[in-house]
């Protein structure tokens, strides 16, 4: 008899206790991957965060160093100057006297006014003579008749006048006397419209009696040179010496060392005893115009009438002085930042209120996902129409957009009054959308309310459109204002705000609502003491991190703005955003340029911003995390 083969599923020859361990160290080995690149990814993240600051921070880094110079003497010249390439400038060029205009040799000159020291200005409209004594006269060259417009005197009594020299400009004057003081004065229109010469600010007084003043080409910066030899380098935006050191006498006495002359290039500084060059100093000197001060202070520029916070990195003159205060950058983001939240937060929180507190799960699920939706959109598409229709519509209706915002809350409260008193047929229960019906009712009817009583206004009131009346009431208006750009940006933030708060509120555990419910708590008492403490701390994420998304915005700001480099916090004026002129000037900005590396410490501030926002956010979020934890528990 042939025995039956046994049909049943052949068994592993290894034990079962065996096959465990196996897949116990597969699933080891598995976990110990996924951990290493997950935490490979993370180490990536940081390495890059940091290698971004660091290179932002490089290029930054030249602002910061200090000026530093090195003599080099000469002797014999001959023999230097064809080591180095680099000849002296002509002693001719250097002394050549201003050429005298006709009017300063007429007879029509006051008489007795002997001048010591002759300055006039490129364009020939201005002449200012000086006495040894401090006694000023300033001339206008384009009138007829040589008059003084203006006398003073520029010295104290008991000192006399060493040295005046234009900056370059030639819209500043720097002066020096034996008392070592240096002083600067501004061509200045008082409010007649005749041009003074006022004084400005003293620089720090040296040592010794001034020898000589030397202005750089170019640029505002100037070097001093005392009768002890201490030679110092300045420029006109800050008072104390950017450097100083003791000019050698190597070759020549000090007290023969009378004349300085700068290179074109501001490279190098020569020094003259009996018009022959003596030597010269190696200057490192490439961003002497950045400093604290011109970064975060108010600083008074030439042609300007008081002290401003300034950005304005380009201009037509040839001669000009760079502007790079960001002040004015930092206060435009902020405020648009500020009217974007402005706009954003209550809308999204209450919208994510009723979403979640009020309305129906159909309805719920498909009116977030429409609001989620918006976030879609291109920030282009939007700073396009922000720019094209709704900045002059605003312009056209701004009286009942702001009746609009007022009435609107009015009639939502009003209506709710009276809730209880409708027919029973049309109390609908709250949150269907018979209730988003009326509420739609509601807005197109306080819609057409504002723009009836704006027209009303504006014809029976004011006689003219609101914005005209403003701008005579002192509020400038422009165009492309704050207001638009809150709109427009608030539009973009909303649905962040709404998405995080929306999931804040609906991770609250049920088991509290139901308990506050039981107790005997109506709807609104369960929302207003259980849900918005609870959700707190993921709302105010939520307010962080769309903070972070409207500080980091760019194509808005850059197309529904003036761009304007104001500080100021009218919300119908322009502004400029560190985004915005980082997208504008970096392109056309100078590589190693002063501008291109004050552009790279804009990046660096909003990296700070948006990098000190997000953590914030997080922070708080990790605490949402671990409250939910223990009322689940």
């Amino acid at each position: 008899m042939i025995p039956r083969e046994n049909s049943s599923p052949r068994v592993s020859g290894l034990p079962a206790q065996a096959k465990r361990r196996k897949n116990a160290l597969r699933r080891r080995a598995w976990d110990i991957l996924w951990y290493g690149l997950i935490s490979l990814a993370g180490f990536t993240v940081i390495a890059a965060l940091l290698a971004i600051f660091l290179y932002l921070f490089s290029e930054v880094l030249p602002l910061l160093k200090p000026v530093s110079a090195e003599f080099r003497p000469l002797d014999p010249v001959a023999q230097l100057q064809d080591k180095l390439h680099t000849p002296a400038p002509k002693s001719a060029a250097l002394h050549a006297p201003d050429q005298p205009h006709a009017l300063l040799n007429s007879a029509h000159l006051e008489p007795g006014f002997q001048a010591d020291f002759q300055l006039i200005d490129a364009a020939q409209r201005y002449a200012i003579l000086a006495k040894e004594n401090g006694e000023v006269c300033l001339m206008s060259l384009q009138s007829s008749q040589a008059n003084c417009s203006k006398r003073l005197s520029v010295t104290d009594r008991t000192v006399t006048l060493t040295a005046m020299v234009w900056l370059a400009g030639q819209q500043s004057v720097i002066t020096g006397d034996s008392a070592g003081q240096l002083k600067q004065w501004f061509l200045l229109a008082d409010a007649q419209g005749q041009v003074r010469l006022s004084w400005i600010k003293p620089f720090a007084t040296r040592a010794a009696a001034i020898v000589s003043i030397r202005p750089e080409h170019g640029r505002s910066g100037f070097a001093v040179l005392d009768a002890n030899g201490e030679l110092s380098v300045f420029y006109s935006t800050l008072s104390r010496p950017l450097w100083q050191g003791k000019a050698p006498s190597l070759l020549a006495p000090l007290s023969t060392i009378t004349t300085l002359q700068f290179t074109a290039n501001n490279a190098q500084l020569w020094l003259y005893a009996h018009e022959q060059p003596v030597g010269y100093f190696d200057i490192n000197n490439k961003h002497p115009e950045i400093s604290w001060r011109t970064l975060w202070q108010k600083v008074w520029y030439e042609s300007w009438q008081q002290p401003e916070y300034v950005w304005q990195s380009s201009s037509g003159a040839e001669l000009y002085q760079g502007k790079y205060s960001l002040v004015p950058l930092t206060f435009g983001t902020l405020k648009a930042a500020f009217y974007a939240m402005l706009f954003a937060v209550p809308l999204a929180i209450l919208a994510a209120i009723y979403s979640v507190c009020f309305l129906a799960e159909p309805l719920r699920s498909r009116l977030s996902q429409l609001i989620e939706l918006l976030a879609l959109f291109p920030t282009v598409i939007i700073g396009f129409l922000a720019a094209i229709w709704l900045a002059p519509a605003l312009e056209r209706h701004l009286l009942a957009f702001l009746v609009f915002f007022l009435l609107t809350p009015l009639l939502v409260f009003g209506l709710a009054k009276c809730w209880p008193w409708l027919p029973k047929g049309l109390q609908q229960p709250i949150g269907s959308l018979y209730t988003l019906g009326i509420m739609l009712l509601v807005l197109l009817i306080s819609a057409g309310i504002a723009l009836a009583l704006s027209n009303g206004i504006e014809q029976a009131i004011l006689g003219e459109q609101f914005h005209f009346w403003l701008n005579q009431q002192g509020v400038a208006y422009q165009q492309r204002n704050a207001l638009v750009v809150g709109v427009a940006m608030g539009f973009a933030t909303l649905p962040i705000v709404y998405s995080l708060s929306y999931d804040a509120l609906a991770q609250i555990p049920r088991q509290l609502t139901l308990g506050a419910y039981a107790l005997g708590a109506n709807q609104w008492q369960v929302v207003q003491r259980i849900m918005l403490p609870v959700a707190a701390p993921g709302i105010i994420a939520a307010c962080m991190l769309g903070l972070t998304r409207a500080i980091g915005e760019t194509m808005i700001i850059l197309m529904a703005t003036g761009n304007n480099p104001i500080t100021n916090f009218n919300l119908f004026e322009g502004l400029r955003s560190l985004t915005a002129t980082l997208a504008i000037e970096l392109p056309e900005a100078a590589v190693n340029s002063s501008h291109y590396r004050v552009l790279f410490l804009v990046a660096i501030l909003l990296f700070i911003f948006t990098f000190t926002c997000n953590t914030l956010a997080d922070l708080v979020r990790q605490r949402l995390r671990q409250k939910l934890k223990r009322l689940e528990s």
